[in-house]
């Protein structure tokens, strides 16, 4: 079972404009006449949804609670983007937060890319380590059985949203409201150069800067496997489909 990342009806037709589309191709929209540049608009920065449930906010849904960045004092208390969940998490990452692995698959569903894609050379700089790659050369013999189940799990690879104390919060609230997050945009770290998302300077949580925003249900919250500790793989940064070269 997995969870449902809701968004506004504007931001899922940003999503079916870029779905399947890499770095490139997303940038030639901008000169085509029917969707012309799409890069400031709502949704552009959310993850792929073809790995993450994502599904528009019906009309009239009970919105209990907003978390935004108006509000730093109860905003910077419930979301963070840690420097150390920034980029590729392998299974065995020195600083992985207990039940991890389980938290970000139910909230985020597989990763997009490949742990054969050459991820590991993308891990952020405060939870790296040395990822065997060795099953990798015996994907170049034909006679050699697949071997990569062998190789440690990819578990997120983006710009990673930890909530915190949700569960808890959301205690007096019905199983069919929602939660509105807003998630500050800071493109110094969602562009092309690995060095800005693997850096260990802190994401900037401001009111000044643009936002993607996401309805999550209550529901979801309580079925999380931990309601106050909520790990979404939620923010695409351009590198991630553009490929992992190394």
């Amino acid at each position: 079972m997995s969870a449902t990342i809701y968004v506004t009806p504007e931001a899922m037709a940003t999503l079916d404009v870029i779905r399947g589309l890499d770095y490139y191709d997303r940038c030639g929209l901008s000169d085509d006449p029917q969707t012309g540049d799409v890069s400031q608009k709502a949704g552009y920065y959310l993850k792929s949804d073809t790995k993450m449930q994502v599904a528009v906010l019906s009309i009239g849904a009970d919105i209990a609670l907003k978390l935004t960045p108006s509000d730093q004092a109860t905003y910077t208390r419930h979301v963070s983007l840690p420097a150390s969940l920034r980029g590729c998490l392998f299974q065995h990452a020195p600083r992985l937060p207990d039940g991890y692995a389980a938290i970000v698959k139910y909230w985020s569903g597989d990763t997009v890319s490949k742990k054969s894609s050459g991820a590991a050379y993308y891990q952020p700089s405060q939870n790296e380590y040395m990822v065997d790659l060795s099953v990798l050369e015996t994907e170049l013999d034909p006679e050699t059985p697949s071997a990569l189940g062998g190789m440690d799990d990819l578990l997120s690879e983006g710009v990673v949203v930890h909530l915190s104390g949700l569960g808890t919060l959301s205690l007096a609230l019905q199983p069919d409201q929602f939660l509105e997050i807003q998630v500050p945009v800071y493109l110094p770290m969602l562009g092309l150069e690995q060095e800005s998302v693997r850096s260990t300077k802190d994401y900037p949580l401001d009111a000044s800067q643009r936002g993607e925003t996401i309805f999550i249900k209550i529901d979801d919250i309580r079925r999380s496997p931990n309601p106050d500790a909520i790990w979404i793989d939620l923010l695409r940064w351009e590198s991630l489909d553009y490929g992992f070269f190394y």
